[in-house]
């Protein structure tokens, strides 16, 4: 009997020892196996391992994450990986290791990321609460809808392709969850682009489209083929659900996590080459399918001149981005006129618009008479090439790119006269066609002033004589400016008119043609008395300098006063 006990005894002391030593090798194994360099000693876990090293989670151990909270999680996953660690030692592993990472994982560390609203990604401004709390598009969301490893090198990176798909697939372009404003804020700065200045303040001010210069950044549809979901799926009870989109987007997206790009083809996000932004097919304006107006827009197709595009074509502005007024009755074109810029560039440009249709119109007419004279007596070569010219600028429009098409109509101009130089024909001529002497940068926009006549409150003024005869740069008579309106449009002091007008000896009423009433020293003065019915003449109270800048003088006012 004694003999049995000590048997029994023994047998749980061995029992007791054996059960020791698991619960202790179990205690090892779970230590070893939350340590980050086991899950790098297999081959396949290598690069994942590699990217964890260099990522912001790098000081946050694999299980941390990988295992959501809880002793039942903490069994069932060290469960998958001794599966996992069976298959690598049998052979029977795959190389395409997957696995999902639980919200509750990610919110242990971060959860005040759903209470302290937005943040910046790169320069967005990104509210998680909204995304997590709520249904986007019908979808619940998890952390790692945005977040993932899909892209090479990195670990649990935002994969911005997700953001392109929720916010761009069958989406009207600026409307609904693609309008620019839910993730950009509109900025208040100047920019140049393409040599222009512009005030991006005026966005918001005119109450601007971004998509009229911001179409061509939303490529791609993301269109899902059937074929794809034969990488996984073979059931034909499965394949039967494919027009189902709640069913397949709750499955894959809300209760497992597969990848967007998985199913979806590419959507990019991104400014586009400058040639796409005039590529939207000819029939979206022309319906007859015209490509002059492209051509010029892009500054190509004229003789005797290298391209020149146009600043908007090079800022990335596309057709319609003007061209979205309704075609007049008959008409199939889409219509631009002088609304289409102060939609963008304010009321001034009203004026510029038909600055320019009127110096091209003028130009063109000009260099049209001058052709009709001359070209029964100029060779052929030079006649086809002005004929060339004047059809592009016609037929294209020549306000679709206004520097280029002057050039263009000035350069055959040039082109008609050396040939008739060549043959010793003298011919008058034509200063409404010579060449701009000067560059400037208010020709960026003021192209067609330098031949126009304007009328100031003083006299008729002429900016072709002092532009192109006298060479008269602009900033002799008016003030610089980026585009914003001017207080003052004219220098009329020491350094401007005054410092030529007033240095000749000429008659003041040359320029000053009216008399007007003006206060002075707080009381009314009548030029029309003083001039006309008394007859003083102005240098009676104007003294002028040698520096063309005037005085008042008015000791004259006690000889009467």
């Amino acid at each position: 009997m004694k003999s049995k006990n000590i048997t029994l005894q023994n047998l749980g002391l061995v029992v007791g020892i054996i059960i020791a030593i698991t619960i202790i090798f179990l205690l090892i194994s779970i230590e070893i196996t939350s340590q980050p360099q086991f899950c790098g000693f297999c081959h396949v876990m290598k690069p994942y391992v590699r990217s964890w090293q260099t990522s912001t989670h790098k000081n946050v151990a694999c299980v941390e994450c990988h295992i959501p909270p809880g002793i039942t999680s903490e069994f069932r996953k060290k469960f998958e990986a001794l599966s996992m660690v069976t298959k690598y030692i049998t052979g029977t592993y795959g190389t395409n290791p997957w696995t999902e990472i639980e919200d509750s994982s990610c919110l242990r560390c971060h959860e005040k990321r759903l209470l302290q609203g937005k943040e910046l990604f790169k320069t967005i401004l990104f509210d998680h609460a909204p995304h997590l709390l709520e249904l986007r598009r019908g979808e619940q969301l998890k952390c790692t809808s945005c977040h993932s490893q899909i892209v090479q090198g990195t670990h649990i990176s935002v994969t911005t392709f997700t953001c392109y798909i929720c916010h761009f697939k069958n989406q009207e372009p600026g409307k609904g969850n693609a309008r620019c404003t839910l993730c950009h804020e509109i900025p208040e700065k100047m920019i140049k682009r393409a040599g222009v200045n512009f005030d991006h303040s005026e966005v918001k001010r005119f109450g601007m489209d971004c998509i009229h210069c911001h179409r061509d950044v939303v490529r791609g549809n993301g269109e899902v083929f059937e074929e794809r979901c034969l990488t996984c799926h073979s059931e034909p009870q499965r394949l039967e659900e494919f027009e189902n989109r709640e069913f397949l987007h709750r499955i894959h997206v809300t209760e497992r996590k597969v990848e967007c790009i998985d199913c979806h083809r590419e959507i990019e996000h991104k400014s586009g080459e400058i040639l796409e932004r005039v590529n939207i097919g000819c029939q979206t304006c022309h319906k007859g399918g015209h490509s002059l107006q492209k051509e010029l827009y892009m500054g190509i197709g004229g003789r005797g001149l290298d391209p020149q595009p146009d600043f908007m074509y090079l800022a990335g502005t596309r057709c319609d981005g003007c061209h979205f007024l309704p075609p007049g009755e008959g008409e199939e074109t889409m219509e631009a006129n002088e609304i289409s810029c102060m939609k963008c560039h304010g009321f001034r440009f009203k004026k510029i618009y038909h600055q320019w249709k009127e110096g091209t119109e003028n130009r063109l007419g000009e260099l049209k008479t001058e052709f009709e004279k001359y070209k029964n007596l100029i060779d052929k070569s030079t006649r086809e090439n002005i004929l060339h010219n004047i059809n592009l600028v016609e037929k294209g429009k020549g306000i679709h790119n206004i520097r280029y098409s002057t050039r263009l109509l000035t350069r055959s101009y040039s082109m008609l006269l050396d040939d008739l130089e060549v043959k010793k024909i003298k011919s008058e001529y034509n200063k409404v066609l010579k060449e701009i002497p000067f560059e400037n940068p208010c020709f960026h926009c003021h192209v067609g002033v330098e031949i126009k006549e304007t009328v100031t409150s003083y006299k008729n003024f002429s900016h072709r004589l002092h532009v192109m005869d006298k060479m008269i740069n602009c900033e002799s008579c008016h003030p610089k400016h980026r585009g914003e309106p001017l207080k003052h449009k004219l220098i009329f002091k020491e350094n401007g008119c005054t410092k030529c007008h007033h240095s000749q000896k000429r008659e003041c009423e040359e320029c000053h043609k009216k008399y007007p009433s003006v206060q002075f020293e707080g009381k009314i003065f009548d030029h029309h008395l003083h001039v006309k019915e008394m007859e003083l003449t102005c240098k009676k109270c104007h003294l002028f300098e040698s520096t063309g800048r005037t005085v008042l003088s008015v000791s004259v006012c006690k000889e009467c006063h």
